[in-house]
């Protein structure tokens, strides 16, 4: 009677491994997914910080005061209120760039975790079909392993 070896491609274990190790790759995927989006949510939550500095500082102004916006290499003067309505607008901006990060971050942990629970599953499988091979082997050579 023929045995599959190793190397054959249609061995039951090279599949199960095979698959094992393209959802292993898809699981390293959604881990570099997952490093850029915090690395995005921390650029943002810094600008939320700055931004919010910013709001007080103008809302310490009285209202008679000189506001000054950079564009450039140039300075122009600016009134107060439209300057903390600019910055008002800013931080809504952010905040909402800031929630789509943040529910990026959730769905890409959730579909982490749900890949993890399959990888273990077919790691699992891929161990008991290994210890079923090597039962039959070990039978087929009348109780003795080579």
């Amino acid at each position: 009677m023929a045995t599959a070896s190793a190397a054959d491609p249609n061995n039951p274990g090279n599949v199960l491994a095979s698959a094992v190790d393209t959802e292993i790759n898809k699981f390293r995927g959604l881990q570099e997914k997952m490093g850029r989006l915090a690395s995005d949510l921390q650029i943002v939550v810094g600008q939320e910080t700055e931004n919010e500095m910013v709001l007080q500082e103008l809302n310490l102004q009285q209202s008679d005061s000189a506001v000054y916006k950079q564009v450039g290499p140039v300075l122009i003067k600016q009134n107060l209120e439209e300057a903390q309505e600019t910055v008002r607008k800013r931080l809504e901006f952010i905040a909402s760039e800031k929630k789509g990060l943040e529910g990026k971050i959730q769905a890409t942990e959730k579909e982490g975790n749900e890949l993890a629970l399959k990888i273990q599953k077919m790691q699992s499988n891929l161990q008991q079909t290994t210890a079923d091979a090597v039962r039959a082997i070990t039978a087929e050579h009348g109780g003795t392993a080579r």
